[in-house]
């Protein structure tokens, strides 16, 4: 969801073109991550900004949507989002 993948140069290095490289196919969400991965997916623009980029989501908007899709399992939920949240970072700071 968020890896940029190699440059355009890197890839004209070794005599790719984007689309030789772009990932099309479909991905797997296991039945206990759906619930958190449509949350997630709904504030997926709402990032903290530091200088360096993003440091994390803003928490009062997954309140915000948690609570427009009447989740129950609030904590349980945020948990797996903080997991994703952490990857993304990670993901998008090699960017």
């Amino acid at each position: 969801m968020y890896d940029s993948g190699p440059s355009d140069a890197e890839l004209q290095a070794i005599g790719l073109l984007r689309d030789d490289v772009i990932d099309r196919s479909d991905f797997e969400v296991w039945p206990e991550n759906w619930l958190p991965f449509k949350v997630f997916s709904e504030v997926s623009s709402q990032w903290r900004m530091g200088q360096g980029g993003p440091i994390g989501l803003d928490y009062l908007a997954v309140k915000w949507v948690m609570s427009l899709m009447k989740v129950k399992r609030k904590y349980e939920v945020l948990r797996a989002i903080r997991i994703m949240e952490s990857s993304a970072i990670t993901q998008m700071s090699k960017s």
